[in-house]
C-alpha cells in the first residue's frame, strides 16, 4: 500500500499489513505512519467484502516503538489544539480498525511498547513471539507522559481498574509468557512462521468477532469506580501515589484521573478525557525535561558520546579503592 505499511492479500483472503517505516530502525507513530494508516484503512474498508481478516506485523526487529519523541518534544502550548486534533485523528484510525467488521490479529514479532502496544490493544486477538527479548507494555509514565493512543481506555476496559493501574502508573513491562498469564495476549508462537500461521488460523476460526467493549451488556471487569471494592481501593490510591511522587511528577496523577474518569463514561467520551490529559502533559515542561534527559541524553551517553576521542575502549577488570571510611566503604560497596 505504502512504503510504511505493506498490504498483501493471500489466497485465503487474509490481508497481512507489515509495518516497515523507511529510513528508521524502528516503527514510530509519526506523520508518515498516520498517512500510511489512513490510506491503508481506506483500502481495507473498500475491500471489506473481499477479505477474511487482517494480520498486523512488523518487518523490523521490534514490532512498534511508540510515539515519535522528536515530534512530541516540540509541541508547546501554542500548538496544543492542533496536537489535540491530530491525536484524535490517530485514535479514530485505531477505532476504524477495530470496528472494521472483520477479525484483526496482532502478530507481535518483537517489542511492542507505548503506541505499539496501543495498536495491539485495538486488535481482536494478540499472538506474540515466545522470545525473552520481546517486551510488552506502556512505559510512557517514565517520560512524563500517559498512553495517549487509547492505552488507558482499553487497558481499563480489558483488565479492570485495579489490574490495569500497575501497567499504567508504573510503566510495567512484561515478557510474552507473563503477558499470556496476565491476559494481555492470547497465544504464544515458537517462531515467525508459527506466529503468522496461528494468526491466520484464528481469523478463519473466528469470522464474526467484536471487541469486548463493543458487545451489548459489556461491563468493566471488577466494576466501575462506584463499585464498593473499587471505591475502597480508589479512596487510598491518591495518597499512596502522592507519597511516591511527592507531587513532583504530574503524569501518574493524570493517568489515575484519566483511568477513573474514563471508567465512568462511554468509550468515545473516555477517549476525549484521555486525549485532554495527554495534551496537557505533552505541552508541559516536566515531560520535555524527562524526555530530554532520560531518552535523548541518556541514549547519547550510552552510545559513548561522552568518551574522549582518539582512545580505544578499555575493559576494566579490577578496581582498587583506597580508604575504608564512610565514603571509601560506600564506593567499594557499590
Amino acid at each position: 500500500m505504502t512504503d510504511a505499511i505493506r498490504y498483501e492479500k493471500g489466497q485465503d483472503q487474509i490481508v497481512v499489513l507489515t509495518l516497515d517505516m523507511p529510513g528508521q530502525s524502528a516503527n514510530t507513530m509519526n506523520a508518515a505512519y498516520r498517512e500510511a494508516m489512513a490510506a491503508t484503512l481506506t483500502r481495507l474498508e473498500a475491500e471489506k467484502d473481499e477479505i477474511a481478516g487482517v494480520v498486523i506485523t512488523s518487518a523490523k526487529k521490534t514490532f512498534f516503538a511508540g510515539g515519535d519523541l522528536n515530534e512530541l518534544i516540540k509541541v508547546d502550548k501554542a500548538h496544543a489544539k492542533a496536537f489535540y486534533d491530530s491525536v484524535l485523528v490517530l485514535k479514530a484510525q485505531l477505532r476504524r480498525l477495530e470496528t472494521l467488521g472483520k477479525p484483526v490479529v496482532a502478530a507481535i514479532n518483537g517489542a511492542a511498547l507505548g503506541g505499539g502496544w496501543e495498536i495491539c490493544l485495538a486488535c481482536h486477538h494478540r499472538v506474540a513471539l515466545d522470545d525473552k527479548s520481546v517486551q510488552l507494555g506502556l512505559p510512557e509514565v517514565t517520560l512524563g507522559l500517559l498512553p495517549g493512543g487509547g492505552g488507558v481506555v482499553r487497558m481499563v476496559r480489558m483488565l479492570g481498574l485495579e489490574k490495569a493501574l500497575p501497567y499504567l502508573l508504573e510503566g510495567k513491562k512484561v515478557r510474552p509468557a507473563q503477558a499470556l498469564q496476565a491476559g494481555l495476549i492470547d497465544e504464544l508462537a515458537a517462531d515467525r512462521e508459527a506466529l503468522l500461521a496461528q494468526a491466520r488460523a484464528w481469523i478463519l476460526a473466528n469470522p464474526d468477532v467484536r471487541q469486548p467493549w463493543d458487545n451489548k451488556g459489556y461491563a468493566i471487569p471488577g466494576g466501575t469506580p462506584s463499585h464498593p471494592k473499587v471505591a475502597q481501593m480508589l479512596a487510598i490510591a491518591p495518597s499512596i501515589l502522592r507519597s511516591k511522587t511527592q507531587g513532583c511528577f504530574p503524569a501518574p496523577e493524570k493517568i489515575l484521573c484519566a483511568a477513573v474518569e474514563g471508567a465512568q463514561v462511554d468509550f468515545d467520551t473516555a477517549h476525549l478525557i484521555e486525549t485532554r490529559y495527554f495534551t496537557e502533559l505533552v505541552t508541559g515542561q516536566v515531560a520535555k525535561n524527562m524526555i530530554g534527559t532520560f531518552w535523548f541524553q541518556l541514549n547519547q551517553i550510552n552510545a559513548g558520546s561522552s568518551r574522549p576521542q582518539g582512545f580505544a575502549p578499555y575493559a576494566t577488570r579490577k578496581v582498587g579503592v583506597l580508604g575504608a571510611g564512610m565514603m571509601g566503604a560506600g564506593i567499594a560497596y557499590v
